[in-house]
């Protein structure tokens, strides 16, 4: 009865089952949360509060794209006959692996799935770019010098102008008093704006 049960709830959770593109089904259909693993793989689980997406997964977490994670686990069954194909969005990435376990007096084979969803994370020792699908971080891609070379994309300016984005304009627009300072001495205020390295 169970088994007959089965396909009627998933028609339930799913009632547009037959409009899910078949490369997204291929990939979900072996994943514990099908509808979760449809929902984020069309992009449609994406936490409001996030303003950019994020660089980190949590850990056993591999990156689908659209700002969300997938658990990674694994499901087993005898080597012989038992045993599916890794999910191919994290085949061959990551460390991601199963290992052989003895259970009942034969070995067991395990093959990467693809379980419940999750938004992901942020961690300022990465890359400050979006992880590749099937990765969990952006750090796993990025080269050993990725910190240089990010700091020589920033813009060079003197200090006062950093937490403005090396702005003048901005400096000026969130210091009253020397907005009308520069307003009054326009030669004077040109010339400081090159003395402090300017981006505009």
């Amino acid at each position: 009865m169970k088994i007959l049960l089965a396909p009627l709830l998933l028609a339930v959770s799913l009632p547009a089952l037959a409009e899910v593109d078949p490369k997204i089904h291929k990939l979900c259909i072996e994943a514990k949360d099908y509808a979760g693993c449809v929902r984020a793989m069309k992009g449609e689980i994406v936490p409001s509060e996030r303003t950019g997406v994020g660089n980190k997964c949590q850990s056993q977490f591999a990156y689908i794209g659209n700002g969300n994670c997938q658990r990674v686990g694994c499901k087993y069954g005898w080597w012989l006959t038992g045993r599916t194909s890794n999910n191919s969005i994290v085949a061959g990435k990551s460390n991601w692996k199963c290992k052989s376990v003895f259970r009942g007096g034969i070995y067991l084979s395990g093959s990467l799935i693809l379980e419940e969803v999750a938004p992901v994370g942020s961690d300022e020792n990465c890359p400050p770019i979006e992880p590749e699908i099937g990765w969990n971080s952006s750090c796993e891609k990025a080269p050993a010098n990725w910190k240089e070379v990010e700091e020589a994309k920033k813009p060079k300016c003197d200090f006062k102008l950093e937490k403005y984005d090396c702005s003048y304009n901005n400096y000026l627009e969130a210091n009253t008093g020397m907005k009308k300072w520069a307003e009054l001495n326009p030669d004077m205020a040109e010339q400081e704006r090159i003395r402090l390295h300017s981006v505009d």
